[in-house]
């Protein structure tokens, strides 16, 4: 069991940790000077994850029996270091400088960032075809808000969801982010740039080989630093360097939205239907579905003991098909409407691994995602969206007037309203 980490966690049951309350980590400067910030103020987290990555089941299961656990981590920092350093360096060196920050504010050798930021591609290996999240955007003409509405469920084991973090970015020479990410990532899951550009990332799992080690969260941090709008981040996204898979939901303020499906190598482009997107972990555009799993394919012995024995696509294809279900009995959406689907626990009620709200014994919703592009306005709750508190941050974009207010986590974070129902 972890040792409760003061980041605004509260302790739920016994030592499981409770409720987090969710703030905004503001950086500015340039890459460097906004990883030392994060590294900074995140070091305590930074510290905590990297001392109980033992307690993540998919290394367990990767490490040979008679190793260490220590000496494991120690070959698999290099063995990340070496398959990533020069790729990362060379495709996307302003992230590269974020790293080398977070690594000097923390206090912590840059060969651990890689090891963490490698779990991302280990999630793309043979028997770690893991993740679950699903995603939704609805359009200006079906959302009763008059703009589009993106809406995504973040499943993920557990452990991870005490080191997630908010934060507001403003690169110089860049567009300024305002993203979802974890404590140590220089790159990011989730987010919108200050032009209303929103970007989220679900979990895909191309079969084809990577000629480079680039993880996407790298590369959805670097169009939302770069490209203004859809069109420019379809371009962005197809032509990045990259490793594994991922099935992106790109909106903008204009209204523009599609899903960008990307493999290693290949990339396909899926418009909405009836002026809805949905997304979940399998392919379905038609140039991408014979790059995806095949549908017959089982989680093995060689995988955690929570999906063993699975359908691999079972969960993809039932929350698909509940999301579509549930959206197309309603015509104009209200916001309330969108995350009442997101908290949906299927037809039993109860949550589980296959309901959008998941319940899972491996997998959970760790953290929910409302983003409004036209608005510039983004609302987070860390947990299950069925019993959470959003909190709602409106255009910070802005200059706000008066300082940002310090706080014992360090410079730079605030807190902002919370609501315990997006407004209608």
């Amino acid at each position: 069991m972890l040792d409760p980490l003061n980041l605004g966690t509260t302790l739920g049951e016994g030592a499981s940790l409770g409720k987090r309350q969710v703030r905004l980590f503001d950086m500015r400067g340039d890459h460097y000077e906004m990883g030392y910030q994060q590294g900074l103020q995140m070091r305590e987290a930074i510290h905590h994850l990297q001392a109980n990555l033992h307690h993540v089941e998919a290394f367990q299961v990767e490490k040979p029996a008679m190793l260490p656990f220590k000496v494991y981590m120690a070959m698999a920092a290099r063995r990340a270091v070496g398959e990533m350093w020069n790729d990362v360096s060379d495709y996307c060196p302003r992230q590269k400088m974020r790293m080398e920050g977070v690594a000097k504010g923390a206090d912590i050798d840059e060969s651990m960032l890689f090891l963490i930021l490698s779990g991302e591609l280990v999630l793309a290996h043979a028997n770690y075809r893991l993740g679950a999240c699903t995603a939704t955007a609805v359009d200006a003409d079906r959302s009763a808000l008059g703009e589009p509405m993106v809406i995504k469920n973040f499943d993920y084991p557990a452990f991870f969801q005490p080191y997630y973090v908010t934060r507001l970015c403003s690169p110089v020479g860049f567009a300024s982010t305002l993203d979802v990410t974890i404590a140590p990532l220089a790159g990011s899951h989730d987010g919108m740039n200050e032009h209303g550009l929103c970007i989220s990332y679900n979990y895909g799992h191309g079969t084809d080989m990577p000629n480079v080690n680039v993880p996407i969260t790298l590369l959805v941090q670097e169009a939302l630093e770069n490209c203004t709008n859809t069109g420019q981040a379809i371009e962005f996204l197809s032509a990045g360097k990259r490793s594994g898979g991922a099935i992106l939901l790109v909106a903008d303020a204009s209204g523009d939205m599609v899903t960008v499906e990307l493999s290693s190598n290949f990339s396909g482009v899926r418009k909405p239907e009836g002026g809805i997107l949905i997304n979940t972990n399998h392919y379905r555009c038609r140039e991408m579905v014979s790059y995806d799993i095949p549908r017959n394919a089982y989680y093995t012995s060689k995988n955690v003991r929570a999906l063993r024995g699975i359908r691999l696509h079972e969960s993809s294809e039932l929350r698909y098909g509940r999301a579509e279900q549930l959206l197309s009995d309603m015509g104009v959406v209200t916001m309330k409407d969108l995350l009442g689907v997101f908290c949906d626990h299927g037809e039993s009620g109860r949550g589980d691994d296959n309901t959008i709200c998941c319940h899972g014994p491996y997998f959970t919703t760790t953290c929910s995602i409302i983003m409004l592009p036209r608005s510039k306005r983004l609302l987070v709750t860390y947990g299950n969206p069925c019993d959470s508190v959003f909190s709602d941050f409106l255009d910070p974009f802005k200059e706000e007037e008066g300082e940002t207010q310090q706080d014992d986590e360090g410079e730079g974070a605030s807190d902002a309203g919370e609501q315990e129902l997006p407004g209608a």
